[in-house]
């Protein structure tokens, strides 16, 4: 009695059993029949995945494949990728993490278990953003303003914007010689901008000799001057100076 085989179920002769030729036939037609679907199946294999058909992702970098998650770290300059920060667990520095919320790739600047894109510890790295933070750094803006101040002084300030960089000089502003004396100063300039503070010495008139500290207070958009004061004089005093800070 003939036996048969596992799969395809093709006839074996067994013993002294003559083979048919029938039998034959039939093997050969089960052969070819499995031979044609296989070779379908690989076609479509080698088709790939498309947005309207399902089927196996092929990497590379013409249009229609998927751009490996290694490569696309590479292209960012980053170690590798880390996959979607929202998934809990450590975020590795110089890994770039995709962040389903905003869209956006991000690279990891700190080593965090952060499970969405905090700025303190990643950066975005996507065209819109990258091009905003080149833009920044071609701003400029240029502004003189004369301001009273809350002891009745005048003076006039150079207001000066480049990139991040935020400068303030003054010449000759009258100060009270008083313990504090402030100049409110324009929206644009305080944005964002960090406190700094200094000191300021005597222009070329008023009072000679004189000195003071000089602040900004980004909070209330003041700039601040505290003279030493000079006793039994009761002018105003002059001061001259810059300060020099960065918006954030």
């Amino acid at each position: 009695m003939s036996d048969y085989t596992k799969h395809l179920r093709l006839i074996k002769p067994s013993g002294n059993e003559y083979y048919d030729v029938e039998n034959f036939n039939h093997n050969a037609e089960l052969i070819d029949k499995e031979t044609e679907d296989l070779s379908n199946k690989v076609a479509k294999i080698q088709e790939g995945a498309t947005r309207e058909k399902a089927g196996i992702v092929q990497f590379g970098t013409e249009e229609g494949k998927a751009l490996e998650g290694m490569m696309l770290a590479r292209l960012a300059g980053c170690v590798g990728y880390g996959g979607d920060i929202q998934t809990a667990g450590v975020k590795d520095v110089n890994y770039i993490y995709y962040d389903k919320n905003t869209r956006k790739m991000y690279k990891c600047l700190n080593q965090n278990s952060d499970v969405s894109a905090n700025v303190v510890n990643f950066i975005p790295l996507d065209n819109n953003s990258l091009s905003e933070r080149v833009d920044s750094l071609s701003k400029f803006k240029f502004e003189v303003v004369n301001v009273t101040s809350n002891k009745g002084t005048s003076g006039g300030f150079g207001l000066m914007c480049c990139g991040n960089l935020r400068i303030i000089y003054f010449s000759n502003i009258q100060v009270k010689n008083e313990y504090e004396t402030t100049f409110r100063l324009p929206d644009w300039f305080c944005q964002g901008i960090k406190v700094v503070a200094g000191s300021c010495a005597n222009g070329s008139g008023m009072q000679g000799g004189g000195a003071a500290e000089v602040a900004i207070d980004p909070n209330n958009k003041l700039l601040k001057f505290y003279p030493a004061n000079i006793g039994g004089y009761s002018g105003n005093l002059e001061f001259t100076g810059q300060l020099i800070t960065v918006a954030i």
